[in-house]
């Protein structure tokens, strides 16, 4: 009995290590030329773009620059002018295709995210930011006090050291997110890109109200004096948006881990 039970536990693990095979092919994959796709302006010219996959058995993933989405039609707003590039790539049984399909967008027809405007206004020239020193007594760049104060008050530059006085910032969505830095014959300077998240918001640590509305990130480009205040070899990317309206915009940055009430630096600006 011994014996008989000693085969059967051989047998057993013999069995339970012997892999479970499927030969079913997954299928192929298939081309891009039979891809069924539908991307179009629902008026001519304009920002609001429907994407329809009508391709059977194929899932959806959509890239439309400004986000993604998986659904298999889409209607979405893009803020940006010009040849636009839209990214789908479809799920099938033997794997993924990934293919582009274009539209060109010449006039903002259907709402966007106000920022989008505010930050570079609705004309494909853009919109141009200098500083605002009619606001602020000539008070535009310096420091304050971080999450606690909306413009520099202690250690300032006066209007006369300003570096770039005579430059101009300009923001402008022909084509994508773009930002430039132009000198005052309008040479380019420098020219990058720009984006935001609203969501990012910071607190005064010491009544708990919102001191930030949003978070600027730029890339390949400074602002007008854009280093922090001591430190010149400190370009900044990432600005605390303070105040963002039609006619101001009002930046700050210090590090994430400074503390309430030490030196941050602020930068003022106007629409030119």
């Amino acid at each position: 009995m011994k014996n008989i039970c000693s085969i059967l536990l051989l047998l057993m693990a013999f069995c339970s290590c012997e892999p479970l095979v499927d030969n079913k092919p997954l299928g192929e994959i298939i081309s891009e030329d039979n891809l069924v796709l539908d991307v179009h302006n629902t008026t001519e010219g304009g920002n609001e773009i429907i994407m329809t996959n009508n391709t059977p058995g194929v899932g959806s993933y959509w890239d439309y620059i400004t986000g993604v989405a998986a659904q298999k039609s889409v209607t979405v707003t893009l803020p940006f002018m010009g040849e636009q590039e839209i990214t789908f790539t479809g799920f099938c049984r033997g794997g993924t295709v990934t293919t582009t399909r274009k539209v060109i967008i010449d006039k903002i027809d259907h709402p966007i995210t106000q920022e989008w405007s505010l930050f570079a206004g609705n004309e494909i020239s853009g919109k141009s930011w200098v500083w605002n020193l009619e606001d602020y007594n000539g008070i535009v760049y310096g420091t304050g006090g971080w999450l606690t104060e909306f413009a520099p008050s202690w250690d300032v530059c006066e209007p006369e050291n300003l570096e770039d006085a005579n430059c101009e910032l300009v923001f402008d969505l022909n084509g994508g997110p773009n930002l430039s830095k132009k000198d005052a014959n309008g040479n380019i300077i420098e020219k990058g890109t720009f984006a935001f998240d609203m969501s990012v918001i910071k607190q005064n640590p010491d009544h708990g109200t919102q001191w930030s509305i949003g978070q600027l990130t730029i890339s390949g480009v400074s602002v007008l004096s854009g280093h922090a205040y001591y430190d010149e070899t400190n370009i900044i990317t990432t600005f605390e948006i303070l105040e963002l309206t039609e006619n101001r915009m009002v930046l700050c940055w210090n590090p994430a881990d400074a503390e309430a009430w030490s030196d941050a630096t602020f930068w003022c600006f106007r629409k030119k």
